[in-house]
């Protein structure tokens, strides 16, 4: 018992270093002299899932909540790996399942809103990331997704708030600052628009949407120069997308005729 318990202590660091081939390893070493140990069996799974087997993480989950039904951390990795297999209805069960044996797990409560997200029942996406931030207001990520379903609801001040404190928690989050440039265009405000793509840029420097962003910015303002400038930074962080949206949009037909734009063509 004592051999299975220092090689399940091994996985877990192991894991924790991001070795999760390793950690594995260890995992199913300690499972064959304990196999009835519930905690090994969900530290198996939530590896698995780290290594994309998530057929096989199922199956672990399903194993620890075998011998403890009332396990809300398996609950949890269960519900994780259903929802990356798209099997959202699993996926919320699990959650739920999660959330009654501990109802202020902000993990439960933000993996519950992005599958919400996914089946576009926006509201109570919200009400689950509210529910999160009440529990955790520092994860930026649940701010992000909120802004995103206010957005799908059309409350964009809600959107943009939310957009803000993410960017106050977490300013480097390069796509926050992209997204709120394409809300702010959306909205007409083109100079927020610009800033705001810039922000992405300067975080990310081969960002193509936040390129592209530009782009449209700088010919919604009629700044033809400009934005050749920003085509050929677009062009050079992806040509292919650069080429398909360059023919697709019909904002783009004087820019498709500029010596510049054609010299890229």
């Amino acid at each position: 018992m004592e051999f299975s318990e220092a090689i399940h202590r091994q996985g877990q660091a192991l894991s924790y270093l991001g070795r999760h081939q390793g950690a594995l390893e260890r995992y199913d070493k300690s499972l064959k002299d304990e196999p009835d140990n519930p905690v090994a069996w969900s530290d198996r799974g939530y590896t698995l899932e780290k290594l994309g087997q998530y057929e096989e993480a199922a199956a672990s989950f399903a194993a620890a909540l075998d011998l403890r039904p009332r396990y809300a951390r398996a609950w949890l990795g269960q519900g994780i790996v259903w929802a990356q297999m798209g099997e959202s209805t699993r996926a919320l069960h699990s959650f739920d399942q999660a959330l009654h044996l501990t109802p202020k797990d902000y993990r439960a409560w933000y993996n519950r809103g992005k599958v919400m997200l996914s089946l576009q029942r926006y509201r109570e996406a919200i009400q689950s990331f509210d529910q999160t931030i009440d529990y955790n207001p520092r994860k930026h990520q649940a701010w992000y997704h909120r802004a995103t379903a206010f957005v799908q609801q059309q409350q964009y001040p809600e959107a943009l708030s939310s957009l803000k404190t993410t960017l106050t928690l977490k300013p480097d989050c390069y796509y926050a600052w992209n997204y709120q440039g394409l809300l702010l265009s959306h909205l007409g405000q083109m100079e927020g628009a610009a800033a705001s793509f810039q922000a992405s840029l300067n975080h990310r420097p081969t960002n193509f949407e936040a390129q592209w962003g530009l782009v449209k910015v700088h010919l919604a303002r009629q700044q033809v120069e400009l934005a050749c400038g920003a085509l050929e930074q677009a062009f050079a962080a992806d040509p292919q997308r650069c080429r398909m949206r360059l023919a697709r949009d019909p904002q783009c037909l004087d820019l498709r005729c500029h010596a510049r734009a054609r010299a890229l063509l």
